[in-house]
């Protein structure tokens, strides 16, 4: 089988697919950060106000390099993991990467109704809120860029991420 890490903007659907295609697959599905906030025992929030960003990517490549050891799964990393410390290269040489790649108006959509959990737009104002995304996103999109694979908008299916891991199989 493989290894399979979904990487993306917050608010993309990583977690939703990852999930998908890991029930589909009939192998263990991760989300990277739900993984942080149960070993932390507290929010992604909380942990950045607690260590900072900095100490929080210091948990996530670590969380990330300890489970990315595994068989075989799924993984929806968090939008900000593929940017720090090797992690794409890292990624890559463990097994299939794909970019998830929606639109700024789909992004921003669905972080207008789940800020509050995402501490890096949590205190934006809906003004803010536009600049910072297409900001981080052009920030981020030298590391997104490194997937083996991007599927964007429409594409995004299920269909697609078989196709994907059949053909790279």
């Amino acid at each position: 089988m493989a290894r399979i890490f979904l990487v993306g903007m917050m608010g993309v659907g990583k977690s939703h697919w990852a999930g998908k295609l890991a029930r589909k697959l009939g192998i263990p599905h991760y989300d990277l950060d739900d993984i942080i906030e149960q070993e932390q025992g507290m929010p992604i929030a909380e942990i950045f106000a607690s260590k900072g960003e900095a100490g929080f990517r210091q948990i996530e490549s670590a969380t990330l390099r300890r489970l990315g050891g595994a068989p075989d799964f799924v993984m929806a990393t968090g939008g900000g993991a593929p940017c720090q410390m090797n992690n794409m290269a890292y990624m890559n040489s463990r097994g299939v990467t794909i970019w998830l790649d929606e639109s700024l108006e789909i992004i921003i959509g669905r972080l207008k109704q789940g800020r509050a959990e995402r501490p890096l737009v949590a205190k934006l104002a809906d003004s803010e809120l536009r600049d910072y995304i297409a900001g981080k996103l052009q920030e981020r999109a030298v590391f997104y860029r490194q997937a083996r694979y991007r599927i964007e908008g429409k594409e995004i299916s299920n269909a697609t991420l078989e196709q994907i891991i059949n053909n790279h199989g």
